[in-house]
């Protein structure tokens, strides 16, 4: 149709339209609510894009226009009753659609802001037509008029489809779509066929994903496979990975999608469009070293016991809190009569030249006392606090003690059983700088070696090179087709090795490929450590020409959860041994060594100090001059010892400090009279048998012995013992009742 037909076919329909059923009034209502809500910024488009004027669109010699590209097509079709000129449509910044047949129910396109399910919100944006030639801002061809572009931008307003747009755009199309298997990880697709296997075994979170998508778009996929022919320019191109090739068959337009975990490298990302799906961590995976043998795995093991506190706190408490609490007991309960710190105690002194002996009371040295009060303070903490304590400071003192025992225990016990209960091995890396530090090597997949690298200054020879026996290409990190990258970084890490061209010290690696391997309970030795040092995005690669629709489609399902939903569903579970089970971990003998070495080294230095005490004895009885021995036993406590004293056949009264007759028979008054014998263990402390006993004239009736050579220690056990079973160590042999002699002290 000739332009000057299509003008007087327009005026016939506005001059109808101005005296018809008041279709101007509704035009300038819907264009005034949007004037109230909506200004124009720019009425005749932006500087860098200039609205063409009414004399450029509708001059007789104007390269603009308004040919319909549809020749079967009329103003009346397009406009259906439109209220304006078809010579003032498009002209300057306007909401020029406000009226049209298309928009005539456009209610919702006068909110603002805009529905999300309003069909028709392009009616509520303002366009104007401009020149191609001179405009920077985004612009179209129109879709009826053959020499006419539009520009919404020029104008301050999106030209996009809406959501329910972009759907239609892709209902009942049937997409080419190329599926690439991951070799490592959990979170992409998987065939047990391969890459392009053109099967009904694919799994995985992002296939469950695409299918989601498929359904909410209405469209259908056909999996298909690149062409092979295009392998050997991929290869030129990208190398040799079959997920490159994918992207290149995108890119080229062979395929319209490819799904699987795909990295966005900035190469990938530069030939074709991406739909971004997650970010993925990259962490540094260290080899859990086990613990050393020899002398330093006894060190190591032994101080496991000392490390539920700090060194620091060890002195404070040892050198510090006990102490003081020995010391405060001691100022308490010093000279208190009835306490456990008296000043004196009995001893007998016994001459052994003259062969006299005497009872004394010797002092006791305030050191011996400082000693005894922080033994049993430091007792206390393995049992009761079984010292009696008389002064009422030192009962608040025990109160303290006690406190200070309970909770000491407590913690130390908490955080013990925390330490012991952790597995054996342990790192010695703790972050990348340790790593380097420690002169380790690494072992990654290319992209990730060359993410990290870029972002921590890693030098790239550092880099276990790909393996060119298997595919590679000999470069650093892995890319080889044959060679299960993403598991070859774990399965080649060493703790200690001497070929960096095969194997690695530590890894950078994707969590879930960590995660997976775990899952089958394989690689329980490996760990990561630190802070990710660096995060993978990954997504599918789209044909250009399809990704306005496919890309909008698939972040409108990834935002309404689907990605989180699959890849929530699809986590696998660590089944490695762990060490946080509420149950505990059995302790190896290994783990105790502390505690063996702690409870036989005392126990050894118990011994020595018998022996000690036994050979300074045995020395002291082959001196001269006087001996003395103590006459009262006290326990660990501080308690008198439960057993009775007997010297001679005298036993001990430690009320009058003297010696009473026990035994045979006592002289007494004349008479010899029978006295029974505690039962009790006896400690006998004997002398030497006289040859001829004495009358003692300071005491009537009592034996004396002349002289003493020798004395002996004798614990009897039998509880029972009584009269006749009473056994005395003489230098001679043993006598009868009539020759047996006392001494009465």
């Amino acid at each position: 149709m000739h332009d000057a037909v299509l003008r007087q076919e327009c005026k016939r329909y506005s001059r109808q339209q101005k005296h018809g059923n008041g279709r101007r009034s509704q035009l300038a209502d819907h264009r005034r609510a949007l004037s109230d809500l909506v200004d124009v910024q720019k009425p005749n488009g932006d500087d860098g894009c200039p609205c063409l004027s009414y004399e450029e669109l509708n001059g007789d010699s104007s390269e603009f226009s308004a040919e319909l590209i549809d020749e079967q097509l009329t103003w009346d079709d397009l406009s259906g009753g439109y209220a304006g000129s078809i010579e003032d449509y498009g002209v300057g910044c306007n909401y020029h659609d406000i009226g049209t047949k298309n928009c005539s129910s456009a209610t919702c396109a006068t909110q603002i802001p805009l529905a999300n399910n309003c069909d028709l919100s392009w009616c509520a944006r303002a366009f104007c037509y401009v020149d191609p030639n001179k405009c920077q801002r985004l612009n179209r061809p129109s879709q009826y008029f053959k020499h006419r572009s539009y520009s919404y931008a020029t104008c301050g307003f999106m030209n996009s489809f809406t959501s329910k747009d972009r759907l239609k755009t892709l209902e009942d199309r049937n997409f080419r779509v190329g599926f690439n298997s991951n070799s490592g990880g959990w979170k992409g697709a998987y065939n047990p066929e391969g890459s392009f296997a053109v099967n009904d075994q694919w799994t995985g979170p992002m296939v469950e994903f695409l299918q989601h998508a498929a359904q909410e778009g209405k469209f259908e996929v056909t999996i298909t496979a690149p062409p092979e022919w295009l392998r050997n320019e991929s290869k030129k191109f990208f190398g040799g990975s079959s997920f490159d090739y994918c992207v290149y068959a995108t890119a080229l337009g062979y395929l319209d999608l490819c799904v699987s975990a795909y990295t966005i490298t900035d190469k990938r990302a530069s030939v074709t469009p991406f739909f971004e799906t997650y970010s993925d961590p990259i962490y540094l995976v260290t080899i859990e070293e086990a613990t050393k043998s020899g002398w330093e795995s006894f060190l190591q093991s032994f101080k496991t016991i000392f490390q539920p506190f700090t060194p620091e706190a060890w002195i404070l408490i040892w050198f510090v809190v006990l102490p003081v609490l020995a010391a405060c007991m001691l100022f308490h309960e010093y000279q208190t009569p009835g306490s456990v710190f008296p000043t004196t105690r009995p001893v007998l002194r016994i001459n052994k030249d003259t062969g006299s002996k005497e009872i004394d009371n010797k002092k006791i040295p305030l050191r011996s006392h400082m000693g005894h009060a922080f033994y049993t303070t430091v007792l206390s903490l393995f049992t009761e606090y079984d010292q009696s304590v008389i002064s009422l400071g030192g009962k608040i003192n025990v109160i303290a003690l006690v406190s200070f025992n309970l909770t000491i225990l407590a913690v130390y016990t908490a955080n013990l059983a925390a330490i012991l209960t952790q597995e054996i091995q342990v790192s010695t890396v703790h972050n990348l700088n340790d790593a380097i530090k420690a002169g380790y090597n690494f072992c990654a997949e290319r992209k990730v070696a060359e993410l990290v690298s870029a972002l921590h200054n890693i030098d790239m020879n550092t880099i276990v090179p790909d393996p060119e026996d298997l595919g590679g290409d000999g470069l650093p990190g892995f890319n080889c087709p044959n060679c299960a990258a993403r598991n070859r970084v774990f399965d080649y890490m060493r703790a200690e090795h001497s070929d960096n061209s095969l194997y690695c010290n530590a890894a950078f690696a994707s969590l879930e490929d960590l995660e997976v391997l775990q899952n089958q309970a394989n690689h329980c030795n490996k760990k990561i450590v630190g802070a990710a040092l660096a995060y993978q995005t990954l997504g599918f690669p789209v044909f250009d020409k399809e990704a306005d629709g496919l890309v909008s489609l698939l972040y409108s399902v990834k935002y309404n959860g689907a990605v989180d939903k699959y890849l929530s569903g699809a986590e696998p579970v660590n089944r490695c041994p762990s060490s946080d089970s509420s149950e505990g971990s059995s302790l190896t003998i290994q783990q105790l060594t502390g505690v063996w070495v702690l409870t036989f080294g005392l126990a050894l230095v118990g011994i020595i100090i018998t022996l000690i005490e036994k050979y300074r004895h045995k020395k002291a009885q082959q001196r001269g001059g006087e001996m003395v021995v103590h006459l009262q036993r006290c326990d660990q406590w501080g308690h008198l010892a439960n057993h009775d004293i007997v010297i001679d056949g005298h036993k001990f009264d430690p009320s009058e400090t003297t010696l009473r007759p026990l035994g045979k028979s006592v002289l007494q008054g004349g008479e010899f009279k029978r006295l029974s014998l505690s039962n009790r263990s006896l400690l006998d402390i004997n002398t030497s048998r006289p040859t001829e006993p004495t009358l003692d004239s300071t005491a009537s009736g009592a034996l004396a012995y002349p002289r003493a050579s020798s004395i002996m220690v004798k614990i009897k056990e039998d509880p029972e013992v009584i009269g006749d079973d009473v056994v005395g160590n003489f230098d001679s042999v043993n006598g009868d009742d009539d020759n047996e002699s006392l001494h009465n002290t």
